[in-house]
């Protein structure tokens, strides 16, 4: 009788030899963080190398780039493209995309075996610039005609009717169709501004006493005009702040939120009424 004999292990299969055509790794060149406003471009295109087993560089390799938050070349889901001769691959020209926030581009490469390289994508809000403008003044590009700044102020139970008007920029050109809102707010020495109750306040479309409105949108100038001011019976220092409504913000008019490039504070004092004074015989 034949003893039996276990059946031959198969020969392992061999390791696939890595050669220079085979891309292994993506290391990042430069800075992986991008950083741009909405509506502008970043400052410098994304870029990788390419590296085979021994650390060399892969020419023609075939670099994919897929991310949020930027606008892809064509509005497509990713970008391919392909390494020079010293195995560096640079994305296209790419655009923030329409929501701010933090978001991740990766880069990859078909068949390589190493991590991805991830580029963090920081998108900030449009920043503006908010001035006030005199009502007759007409040529806005005039170097020699500074924008106005004037502190308001009357007495109890005026109409403030020609107030000037607000004109905004967005890298210096007109903001044309923007809304702003405008919100009086208290302004106590040592304390938070905060909404009124009781103090100046506009009138809406609607004839109703309001102290925020939503103001019409800005004419092809960039310019908006603001509505007329009713002081009120008290005396005190008040704040009309004009400010860009957030795009995550409820509909209506923006809350009170910090001064910056988007908000304009314009000081308005309404002042005590005038004492008769002393009567003299």
């Amino acid at each position: 009788m034949t003893p039996h004999r276990p059946p031959a292990k198969p020969d392992p299969a061999p390791e696939p030899v890595a050669d220079h055509h085979t891309v292994v790794r993506l290391e990042s060149l430069g800075d992986r963080h991008l950083e741009a406003e909405v509506g502008t471009a970043f400052g410098r295109k994304p870029q990788v190398r390419a590296l085979d087993a021994h650390g060399h560089p892969v020419p023609g390799a075939r670099v994919t780039f897929r991310g949020t938050g930027v606008r892809l070349p064509g509005e497509a889901a990713t970008v391919t493209v392909t390494a020079d001769r010293g195995g560096i691959a640079t994305a296209p020209a790419l655009q923030p995309g329409d929501r701010p926030g933090r978001f991740t581009l990766t880069a990859t490469a078909p068949g390589g075996r190493g991590p991805a390289v991830d580029f963090t994508v920081t998108v900030r809000p449009p920043s503006y610039r908010l001035e006030l403008w005199d009502r007759d003044h007409q040529d806005h590009h005039d170097p020699q005609r500074p924008p106005l700044s004037l502190p308001l102020q009357a007495g109890p139970d005026s109409l403030l009717s020609e107030l000037p008007s607000v004109r905004v920029t967005r890298n210096g050109r007109p903001a044309a169709g923007l809304r702003i809102a405008v919100t009086v707010l208290t302004a106590a020495k040592g304390e938070k501004s905060a909404p009124v109750l009781d103090g100046p306040s506009l009138r809406d479309a609607h004839d109703r006493s309001v102290r925020s409105l939503l103001l019409p949108p800005a004419d092809a100038d960039g310019r908006i005009a603001l509505p007329p001011l009713h002081t009120g019976p008290r005396p005190g220092s008040y704040l009309l702040r004009l400010a860009i409504p957030s795009e995550d913000a409820p509909a209506g008019p923006a809350a009170p939120s910090a001064p910056s490039g988007n908000v304009l504070d314009i000081p308005l004092t309404v002042t005590p009424p005038l004492s008769a004074g002393p009567r003299i015989p």
